[in-house]
């Protein structure tokens, strides 16, 4: 047996087990459904849909191409990139993920980015946006404009920083054509129907992640990992920061909620959890990375490390600000 049919023989059992556990307690696994919905309701859907609706239109009136030419020299010289993937960056840092990794894919797609800088390039583009970690995070859970603020600037500075260092070793970037110049006949209808489509997704990773962590806890899976992080995590919030950071390894929304029960002390986690994105985030942006020629393994090590940067960077700024 190849390995491909190994693999797709291993996930069709743990489908399998999957469907059967939902059949024998669908009351259970329902309600954790429901648990991920409310989530998105609350803190997704109002922070990024009008945000979705707005980097659409910016995109296809043609101003964020304009824009990110500006930005087309750094990207060469700063992170040895081509100057394409400044369009990328600036389209990824306002919507946040996975956008950046569509775009990339769409990119690459066209004949725009080669395989040789891609994985640097997806690693760079996988940000989340503003108005989630602001509003949704910071405003919506923390109960603070400020902690997400703290946020904010922790995520981009780990990937912004680990991308700089990566790029001392690569070799020069490749010259490249400059941002494809979008349109549309209908600008307004097309953006807020595809924000619409993108925002539903985002909703059915949370919900499907939802239930799959459920059922992870019924069976006990997620507690040597919570008692683990428990222990780590003591000067930062001690046992909800733990379960919170557990959580959040599958799911990033549902592990910052609880994260933020901890207080402005679980910041540093949350920061890791942001950067990294959690098995929901990574799923989302690896299905659109696949046509890249990015190999799994290989980005989830780059966003581990990024994470961690983005850990010590909101470690020293929490530590400044005297919130440990």
């Amino acid at each position: 047996m190849s390995k491909n049919s190994k693999y797709a023989a291993a996930a069709s059992a743990a489908l399998f087990a999957v469907l059967a556990l939902s059949i024998l307690s669908p009351q259970k696994y329902a309600a954790a459904c429901m648990r991920g919905i409310r989530l998105w309701l609350n803190f997704v859907l109002p922070s990024l849909f009008p945000f979705f609706v707005l980097t659409a239109l910016i995109t296809k009136l043609g101003a964020a191409s304009k824009a990110s030419l500006r930005l087309a020299p750094a990207m060469q010289k700063l992170f040895r990139l081509p100057a394409i993937t400044a369009y990328c960056l600036f389209i990824s840092a306002l919507s946040g993920y996975p956008v950046g990794s569509r775009v990339l894919s769409d990119l690459s797609k066209k004949g725009y980015l080669g395989r040789e800088s891609a994985l640097r390039a997806a690693a760079l583009c996988s940000t989340s946006g503003p108005m989630f970690l602001i509003g949704s995070v910071g405003a919506g859970m923390f109960k603070s404009v400020r902690f997400g603020l703290i946020l904010l600037v922790s995520h981009l500075a780990g990937v912004l920083i680990v991308s700089l260092i990566a790029a001392r070793f690569a070799k020069e970037a490749p010259s490249s054509p400059p941002p494809p110049l979008y349109g549309a006949d209908n600008a307004l209808y097309e953006s807020v129907y595809g924000a619409v489509l993108s925002v539903l997704t985002v909703g059915g990773f949370i919900a499907l992640f939802f239930v799959l962590t459920e059922m992870l806890t019924s069976f006990y899976l997620l507690i040597p990992l919570s008692r683990l992080f428990s222990a780590l995590f003591t000067p930062f919030g001690g046992q909800a920061a733990g379960e919170g950071f557990a959580l959040g390894l599958a799911e990033v929304t549902h592990g910052l909620a609880a994260l933020a029960g901890a207080g402005g002390a679980a910041l540093p986690p949350a920061a890791f959890l942001i950067t990294f994105g959690g098995g929901c985030i990574l799923a989302q942006q690896l299905g659109y990375l696949k046509k890249t020629g990015v190999r799994a393994g290989a980005f989830i090590a780059c966003k581990a490390v990024q994470a961690a940067a983005s850990f010590l960077v909101c470690l020293a700024v929490c530590a400044a600000a005297g919130l440990l």
